[in-house]
């Protein structure tokens, strides 16, 4: 069944984040989140993606997840390449009324991020429904609408 999604903007400043993951995707989310002004923990067994070590702002830890993490959570990240394990982080979430979003399901989450285009006077946030390649060539074309 798929979700139908209410467009919102939020604040996300000092909002506390917990990324689960540390791979490329869960890599490019946590500096999207940081340009926001999130407060980001990520959690994971191994960093997969290097660029990790030299981001500012995030307390990156070396551990598995346990329930009780998610103690005074504004969002979470379900950023791991095991969908069943996704799943599990999304079921507890979704029990505890979290943001949720996971990157191995289109269905298995309550957020989505978004592809957005700012200029000095707009903001605009693109879905396709789950998929970034035609939400970022939207945003491509809306570049060339406002650029031109």
């Amino acid at each position: 069944m798929e979700n139908n999604f209410f467009p919102v903007f939020l604040d996300m400043q000092n909002k506390k984040v917990l990324v689960i993951g540390a791979g490329k995707i869960a890599f490019r989310k946590t500096e999207t989140l940081l340009s926001y002004g999130a407060k980001i923990k990520v959690i994971t067994r191994d960093i997969k993606e290097e660029k990790f070590k030299e981001l500012k702002n995030i307390k990156l830890s070396l551990e598995d997840f346990k329930e009780d993490m998610l103690e005074d959570i504004f969002m979470v990240v379900a950023a791991t390449d095991d969908s069943v394990f996704n799943k599990y982080i999304f079921e507890l979430c979704s029990k505890k009324n979290i943001l949720v979003n996971n990157i191995t399901s289109k269905t298995e989450m309550n957020c989505r991020f978004s592809s957005v285009y700012e200029n000095g006077e707009y903001q605009i946030a693109i879905s396709a429904k789950g998929d970034p390649k035609k939400s970022k060539a939207l945003k491509e074309k809306i570049s060339k609408f406002f650029n031109n």
